[in-house]
């Protein structure tokens, strides 16, 4: 067995009209794919239904309680407990605050990686759309799966009064950020940004933005 786990964090919830509900996990997977290879490790399968009670409220939706989660990460150390070290890589922001708690338990053993986190300063230099167009369903996660799952995105599916602009919520958005928000209250159509300013050329930019970061992250970790 190999020394590293890479294990993909992701969600299953509402997305727009034009992006499935898997997206998060299917981002983090297509990353751990290519970090894996980069360092011999194994992909394990990873975790698809997260922390999405912001996302509450549409029926494509699934969402389990932060003590479940934890206990799902906790289990993929128990199972590996013997000279393996895994990297979680979550593509979701609702499952960073459990997942970096739990690293604060097993440092040595564990690295936990939050994409958004990891490309927050990258977006400015690349995106098009004003502040609140990135966050959910957005210019970036609709730029990624246009490059990495293209047959998977519904661009025909979008019309202009599905857009929402939440400055409060954009990465990029330099004041204090809100907490406990529900997409709901702000958009019934499910997305908070502007995924008509997406596009395959801006998702290859910031993945492979990600490959290198997460690379030298995962090196830094096991050496």
């Amino acid at each position: 067995m190999s020394k590293y786990i890479f294990v993909p964090v992701g969600s299953f919830e509402q997305h727009g009209p034009h992006l499935p509900p898997d997206t998060d996990y299917l981002v983090a997977k297509k990353i751990v794919e290519v970090i894996s290879r980069r360092f011999d490790g194994v992909i394990a399968d990873g975790i698809k239904v997260g922390i999405s009670s912001e996302h509450e409220g549409f029926k494509n939706t699934k969402s389990i309680n932060k003590d479940l989660f934890k206990n799902e990460i906790e289990s993929y150390i128990n199972i590996y407990r013997n000279n393996v070290k895994l990297i979680f890589l979550n593509a979701h922001g609702g499952n960073k605050k459990a997942l970096n708690e739990v690293q604060a338990n097993y440092r040595e053993k564990i690295l936990v990686l939050n994409t958004f986190s990891i490309i927050k300063n990258d977006l400015k230099s690349i995106r098009t759309s004003e502040i609140g167009g990135i966050c959910h369903a957005c210019e970036f996660e609709t730029s990624l799966m246009l490059y990495i799952y293209p047959e998977l995105v519904k661009m025909k599916k979008l019309k202009k009064k599905h857009i929402k602009y939440v400055p409060v919520l954009d990465p990029n958005y330099e004041k204090e950020k809100i907490e406990d928000w529900k997409t709901i209250n702000y958009n019934k159509y499910g997305i908070l940004g502007d995924p008509f300013h997406a596009s395959a050329t801006k998702g290859k930019l910031w993945f492979n933005i990600l490959i290198e970061k997460i690379s030298a992250l995962v090196s830094g970790f096991l050496n």
